[in-house]
């Protein structure tokens, strides 16, 4: 539970450390943990996770905001209202939510699959992710 509310809050899964993100933009994250050591893209393909997790967010997030509008504005709501209230949330928030996918999916894998010892520094060894 602790590896996912650090990924949820852009910190690493393993240190807690929050420096993933270069200073110039929310959107550019640094290959290693400035503090532990871990490399963020540990497998071929890695960041698809993110993009999913980020794409499935997203989807939910723009299938809520219908279902709330038809329900509160009735079945015969018109598809430009309902596309004026989900466009918004279906353009903006996949953008601002990309760095929170991208520290959610890498704790995710850690639980899947913890760091080995060579994966991070020696002085974190004795840290245990669940």
């Amino acid at each position: 539970m602790k590896v996912l509310c650090r990924g949820l809050t852009l910190a690493c899964g393993v240190c807690g450390s929050r420096s993933l993100f270069q200073k110039w933009g929310m959107f550019a994250m640094v290959e290693n943990c400035p503090r532990c050591g871990l490399h963020f893209e540990r497998m071929d393909g890695h960041s698809l996770g993110a993009v999913a997790v980020n794409t499935m967010t997203s989807s939910a997030l723009v299938l809520t905001v219908v279902t709330l509008a038809l329900l509160i504005l009735g079945t015969d709501a018109s598809t430009s209202t309902l596309l004026l209230l989900a466009a918004p949330a279906g353009l903006i928030f996949p953008i601002l939510f990309d760095p929170v996918s991208r520290t959610l999916w890498n704790a995710i894998e850690l639980l899947m699959r913890p760091p080995r010892a060579d994966e991070i520094r020696e002085e974190f060894h004795h840290i245990k992710v669940r």
